[in-house]
């Protein structure tokens, strides 16, 4: 308006100021405009030199790529990709790092992995490798930008090696997966996570205690080689007998990137009997697991319940059948599996009758066998779920057990305790330690304190000489307290020396670093950082009572909001809140497969609707991909928290069409590329599509997803 009105006069005088003012709109634009560029940046937003810059890079970079891999621009996808499956609180996530990547790019080859990190390193730009991201820790969140590079597409089973029990894969390979294909061989996989539908790749870098680590042993005994792409564009080639080779299992993707692991295997068990042990307590049930180990019984899986958790899962089966009654009796309990009937049959003769085994438990320890792959299923009744894992040696676990329950006691909290023991070198156990428990994300300070007790729950678990099960950014302060001297200057040695310019998911796992001079980093210095931990302990009391004001009474069921009640407002919010982000949907979602696009997902659906009710813009090439879905269900049947996802796909679609409108021609490709891959789809997914016309004459193409639903 200044400006205006010096141009408007007849014989202008700027003066001083109005030469400054003029000077600044010519070098530097608009006042406004500057403060909108300043708070984009401010916010990780793109600024319009940014969207440039990101478009020519893509071009770029997809010169190199061979033309099956994928590299996306769009902000919500890579918006997607800039969290895992934890709730951080924006405005500390922005805080922190800059978490949304400039280009998200899916390989489908070890060549596309070397292709991609030479662009990056000469463009000195950070790489975030990435599976499904079903962790919670930070391990696949950027901190500067940079590039997503989601490994997930690559789901390749190389090779299965039936004299040698071994199996080759790539990264991507899902665990549900690759268990199918060995079944049809008679082999099975020697241990698993408990996420069913998370990758091979993504178990390896985070390091693996899971099912069957007992009888087995943990997952890093499993694998006998492994191909890893390094930044200066080489692959390391390496088997376990090579000294280095357990250094890229573990440390998140910090040395390389892995590009294929060869699997050790196992003749699968045509035997299966879960049997339940009743204590009086976790002493007692550790006592019980230390006789179990000195007297060389072997079960295959070992896991222990507190009386929480099995009062948890009598509420879960309550939701879900709708009957009063309980499976398990609430008491803290363990968890025995045998896949050998030789050696439960020992075991049953071995163990004195008052030792509280219940063989009349059958259903309740067949149920609970059962449940294994779904261990974020509590947060149906969350709506959110926040948990601490803790390594820990057998003989630490009571102790910390005792002190995890009086910590969160203060807090007005009852966690769910579940403990799942592995055997590792030398007869010693190592169990992971779970201490979960229910949360409201959206009571900002009750759910901020919350965040706080998982922290000091973790701490209590490293004072006990313990260590968090991943590190990532939350448990980053922790990796010294974990680490001898030595392990932490040999990872650090062989970080300079592989990845000199620090490109390899930076500012985590080894130390947090962050924006604005790392002043908000000097938080999680380990000295600071654990040192406020004490002091928060010390002080739970108070914050606990802080934490219980207007605590909500725990849930024993969700009511589901009907789709049709405010709009199908109600039932978005309320699912988007109970989805665990577990990613279970993307691996058995076919129209994923089809198009290595995760927008097509239950999971970036739920996300888009929050985005969408959060007042967020949403453009139409990337709403309109969220209408490229069979109505299968599949999503559902696999979902943890059992959302009703399908009619969340029918609101959303409805607001998505009445903003931007029925994207036909998309759909039309969609259906015609589904008529293509029948047979990839009845083969992957056992789906038997119906038959139809997409070019058929008046054909709506709305009535085929109808069709397909119906008959899925």
């Amino acid at each position: 308006a200044r400006l205006s009105a010096l141009l408007a006069e007849d014989a202008p005088h700027a003066g001083l100021t109005g030469t400054l003012w003029i000077m600044m709109f010519v070098f530097l634009g608009p006042p406004r405009g500057q403060l909108r560029l300043f708070w984009r940046r401010l916010a990780d937003l793109d600024t319009p030199a940014q969207d440039r810059r990101i478009e020519s890079l893509a071009r770029e970079l997809r010169e190199r790529l061979s033309g099956q891999s994928r590299v996306a621009t769009g902000r919500f996808e890579r918006q997607i990709h800039s969290r895992d499956i934890a709730r951080v609180p924006h405005c500390l996530q922005k805080l922190m790092h800059h978490t949304r990547p400039h280009l998200l790019v899916q390989p489908m080859s070890e060549e596309d992995v070397l292709a991609a990190l030479k662009f990056a390193g000469e463009r000195r730009m950070s790489v975030f490798p990435r599976g499904v991201s079903s962790s919670a820790f930070g391990g696949v969140v950027p901190t500067r930008n940079g590039m997503v590079l989601d490994l997930s597409p690559m789901m390749g089973i190389l090779a299965i090696d039936l004299q040698g029990l071994t199996a080759r894969v790539q990264p991507g390979v899902r665990w549900a997966d690759l268990a199918s294909r060995l079944e049809r061989c008679g082999l099975a996989p020697v241990t698993t996570p408990s996420s069913r539908f998370s990758t091979v790749g993504g178990w390896a870098a985070t390091g693996g205690l899971g099912i069957d680590g007992f009888g087995y042993g943990p997952f890093s005994r499993a694998v006998a080689g492994i191909r890893v792409a390094l930044m200066d564009g080489s692959v390391l080639q390496m088997t376990d007998k090579d000294s280095g080779f357990p250094d890229f299992l573990g440390t998140e993707g910090q040395l390389g990137v892995l590009t294929e692991i060869t699997l050790r295997v196992k003749p699968k068990a045509d035997f299966s009997s879960p049997l339940l042990v009743r204590f009086n307590s976790a002493v007692e049930a550790f006592d019980f697991l230390g006789w179990l180990s000195g007297a060389g019984e072997h079960p295959a899986h070992v896991v222990f319940y507190d009386q929480q958790r099995m009062a948890e899962e009598n509420r879960l089966f309550r939701d879900r059948t709708g009957r009063d009654d309980n499976i398990a009796e609430e008491r803290d309990t363990v968890l025995l599996h045998f896949d050998s009937e030789h050696l439960e049959k020992r075991f049953l003769d071995s163990i004195k009758p008052e030792a509280g085994l219940a063989p009349s438990d059958k259903p309740a320890a067949r149920y609970l066998w059962t449940e294994r792959f779904f261990p974020l299923k509590s947060q149906r009744l969350g709506p959110g779920l926040l948990a601490g894992e803790v390594v820990l040696s057998r003989e630490s676990v009571p102790l910390f057990v005792e002190r995890a329950r009086k910590m969160s006691l203060r807090f007005g909290i009852r966690p769910a305790i579940e403990v799942i023991v592995s055997r590792c070198d030398g007869g010693t156990e190592a169990c992971v330690a779970i201490v979960s428990f229910t949360c409201d994300p959206t009571a900002s300070w009750r759910y901020l304190l919350s965040l706080l007790l998982v922290q000091i729950i973790v701490d209590l678990g490293v004072r006990l000489k313990g260590r968090p099960y991943g590190f990532g950014i939350w448990n980053a302060p922790f990796f010294a307290g974990s680490h001898s001297s030595g392990d932490r200057r040999r990872l650090m040695r062989r970080k300079q020396e592989l990845d000199p310019q620090n490109l390899l998911n930076p500012n985590k796992f080894f130390r947090i670093r962050t924006r604005f001079l790392n002043l908000p980093g000097l938080i999680f210095h380990p000295a600071i950082f654990r040192t406020s931990l004490k002091v928060a302990a010390v002080f739970s009391p108070l914050l606990g009572a802080v934490a219980r004001i207007g605590l909500p009474r725990q849930s024993h069921q969700w009511l589901v909001p009907s789709p049709e009640e405010e709009g199908g407002l109600k039932l978005a919010v309320q699912t988007a809140l109970r989805c665990a982000s577990c990613g279970s949907c993307v691996s058995a979602c076919p129209a994923y497969v089809l198009t290595c696009d995760e927008l097509v997902t239950g999971r970036s659906k739920l996300r888009m609707a929050e985005a969408w009710l959060s007042g967020e813009e949403i453009c139409a090439s990337e709403a309109h991909r969220s209408f490229q879905c069979l109505r299968c269900g599949l999503c559902e049947e696999v979902c943890q928290t059992r959302l009703p996802l399908r009619e969340c796909y029918t609101v959303l679609e409805r607001w998505v069409e009445k903003r931007h409108g029925y994207p036909q021609e998309l759909i039309r490709g969609f259906v015609t590329r589904v008529d293509g891959d029948r047979e990839l789809i009845r083969s992957t997914f056992g789906l038997d599509l119906p038959e139809w016309s997409a070019d058929g004459p008046g054909l709506n193409l709305q009535d085929v997803q109808r069709k397909l639903e119906v008959k899925a």
